[in-house]
């Protein structure tokens, strides 16, 4: 007995304006094998017209959904409660909100247009290079013509395996990317920093996070107070708070580490918790959410304002490349600097690759953070004026 084409079901959401729960009806539409093709919110109000509406869409689409529309496809794949999203959870790799999003924003930006009208068995590789060359030609980087065919890949291969068919992307290549070079920040420009003297401690703390221990943004907001080593002057990194998500999550690529605390850091969390009006579980604290830390926009813009006082304009923060990221590679730059070994540095950023991670498997147990501490604290002191100098 073949399979009902479609199934009609309700679904609660929440309403992001009103904050009150939405429901809305849905049609999931089937293969011809039983497997789900596509999950669709509707726009009827009852169940009757739902019906009818999803037999329109139905026609509409041909006598079988097994060839849909690639923007119909694409834009409920690249949903937060799509079936990919469900599978993904449940075999306990969990797709970030973020990232969703950046891949629904890409197709609805570059691919809407050019592919309306195109059902997946049309796609061909040339017709995806004839877009690619249109956004080299109005000056799109390298990097986010690759970040269009992954949100165009990672779907239609998906489609291909769910359906046993030849994957039409398969000889796809990716864009040519040349990734500008990240600029870092001056020892010097790190004194000043730590010298400015009325700046939230929460910009200064995230700041020298990223500039002194390495952190990431993410990293750097997860960071609880629990992670402190007092003691031993030990940062435990082993959260990761993401942009749209509500649980913390472990640190990128699985680096959790420990990296030495140096006291400017210490000074800039201690006035943190000072400052905080609740007693507060993350270290940088958010004054109107308890269950939150200190917002990432806060804290990027907090930056800029930050290298504004020091010195460095809007243009010149541009020319330099420097963003949050630019904190991790002064970490790097400075740990270098300072005398630590490669590999050390290495495990201390939580930088792995294969071959590294083989290389480098045991590097937990040479670690000497007191040493590694102390040089850093060496390359931040001032440096004292020579005989004769000016006074």
């Amino acid at each position: 007995m073949a399979r009902t084409p479609f199934l009609i079901f309700k679904r609660v959401s929440r309403d992001r304006v009103t904050k009150k729960d939405v429901t809305r009806f849905c049609a999931r539409f089937y293969a011809e094998d039983g497997s789900v093709l596509r999950t669709k919110t509707l726009g009827a109000t009852s169940a009757t017209k739902a019906a009818l509406e999803a037999k329109a869409l139905l026609d509409k689409s041909g006598s079988s959904t097994a060839d849909p529309f690639i923007m119909d496809f694409l834009l409920d794949f690249w949903r937060v409660d799509s079936d990919y999203a469900k599978s993904k959870a449940r075999a306990g790799r969990p797709l970030s909100v973020g990232y969703i999003r950046v891949s629904s924003c890409l197709v609805g930006k570059h691919l809407a247009a050019p592919l309306k009208g195109v059902r997946l068995s049309a796609l061909t590789v040339g017709m995806v290079e004839k877009i690619l060359n249109a956004m080299a030609a109005h000056g799109s980087s390298g990097r986010t013509q690759n970040a269009v065919i992954a949100a165009l890949r990672v779907p239609v291969t998906h489609w291909a395996r769910q359906h046993r068919a030849a994957d039409p992307l398969e000889y796809l290549s990716k864009s040519a990317n040349t990734p500008r070079e990240r600029g870092t920040l001056s020892l010097d420009e790190i004194r000043k920093i730590i010298a400015i003297p009325d700046e939230s401690p929460r910009v200064i703390g995230a700041v020298l996070l990223g500039a002194l221990c390495g952190l990431r943004l993410g990293e750097a907001r997860g960071l609880q107070w629990t992670d402190i080593d007092r003691d031993a002057n030990i940062l435990h990194i082993r959260n990761n708070f993401v942009e749209g998500e509500t649980a913390l999550k472990g640190p990128k690529c699985g680096s959790k580490r420990d990296v030495p605390l140096p006291a400017p850091v210490v000074e800039a969390l201690d006035l943190c918790l000072r400052e905080a009006p609740y007693t507060p579980s993350f270290c940088l604290w958010n004054e109107k959410r308890t269950d939150r830390p200190f917002g990432k926009y806060a804290i990027e813009s907090g930056l800029a304002r930050v290298l504004r006082t020091i010195g460095i304009d809007d243009a010149a923060q541009i020319q330099r490349n420097l963003c949050f990221h630019s904190m991790r590679h002064t970490f790097v730059s400075l740990s270098r600097a300072s005398g630590l070994p490669d590999f050390v540095v290495q495990r201390l950023a939580g930088h792995k690759s294969a071959s590294q991670m083989e290389r480098y498997s045991h590097a937990d147990k040479v670690v000497d953070f007191t040493d590694a501490r102390e040089k850093m604290a060496a390359a931040l002191a001032p440096k004292p004026l020579r005989a004769g100098g000016a006074s």
